[in-house]
């Protein structure tokens, strides 16, 4: 239990967006404490809100994007970590069941979440005599706290927009076709519209460009063909990379490991985990 991680933050900034979508093979939960802005999660916006849990999955791509002050805790846990936690009565690993839920924290339960929150933050494991079992009761109060809740919880209503009504279809078609070639004249006569329009209107509904969501969705696809155990050249072409070394580079760039050590890496926890359910 001593070997479990998870990284927590509390971050304040006087304007926050992320520079661009991303993805992790770790469960993220993310409680804003102020109310401003949006986040886009699986080709759909939802907005972010005070006393609102958010709970976004492995493998997920997302991108949150907030208007002025924004403050938050941010947890970042691993699918292993929450099974080396979990006992036969009380699995963890359900947290990890889903790809985006969000749960609305009603009366005092913003404030007992809070407080869980700030227990973890200060019984950070500093080396000394029992630091790591303070730290760990700290994890496990929250986290028995919050997966009930997050295992009832939805996505929910997204955001419809005027432009992101036009730019849902879009999205499904790129997710549908990535194993294509696509590009900006392609969707766009797809769509019967100027590739200006596309590019404006999609930048406009989800705050980054045509070609940024194809390529980090081809990476992402990718990801899970090689947790599925697909050889490195097939996934790249699966994922619509016509060209090995390209792919290679591309995934190498977004995730900062090649697609071989990746695949690796993946098949090695995985077998971990697997070992940790067995003795459950």
């Amino acid at each position: 239990m001593t070997n479990v991680e998870f990284h927590l933050q509390l971050n304040h900034n006087e304007t926050w967006n992320m520079s661009r979508l991303h993805f992790h093979d770790h469960c993220e939960l993310l409680l804003p404490l102020v109310s401003p802005g949006n986040i886009f999660v699986s080709g759909q916006v939802y907005p972010l809100r005070r006393g609102t849990l958010y709970l976004i999955g492995e493998n997920t791509l997302h991108r949150t994007m907030a208007e002025g002050f924004h403050a938050r805790y941010v947890l970042h846990i691993s699918r292993k970590s929450l099974a080396q936690l979990s006992t036969p009565q009380t699995d963890l690993t359900q947290l990890c069941a889903s790809s985006f839920r969000r749960a609305e924290l009603r009366g005092g339960e913003m404030t007992e979440v809070i407080e869980l929150f700030q227990a973890l933050e200060r019984n950070k494991n500093d080396g000394s005599f029992g630091s790591d079992m303070r730290q760990m009761v700290a994890l496990l109060n929250l986290l028995i706290r919050l997966a009930p809740t997050l295992s009832a919880a939805t996505a929910g209503e997204s955001i419809y927009n005027k432009d992101f009504l036009r730019v849902a279809p879009i999205l499904d078609y790129i997710r549908d076709n990535l194993d294509q070639p696509l590009t900006l004249d392609q969707i766009a006569g797809q769509f019967y519209i100027s590739k200006h329009y596309l590019c404006r209107i999609f930048k406009s509904a989800t705050g980054f460009s045509v070609m940024e969501y194809i390529i980090y969705s081809r990476v992402l696809r990718a990801r899970q063909l090689l947790q599925e155990g697909v050889s490195v050249q097939r996934a790249g072409e699966l994922s619509g990379f016509s060209d090995n070394s390209h792919f290679i580079r591309t995934f190498g760039h977004l995730t900062g490991s090649t697609p071989g050590r990746y695949a690796k890496e993946y098949q090695a926890s995985d077998q971990v985990l697997l070992h940790n359910e067995l003795r459950r």
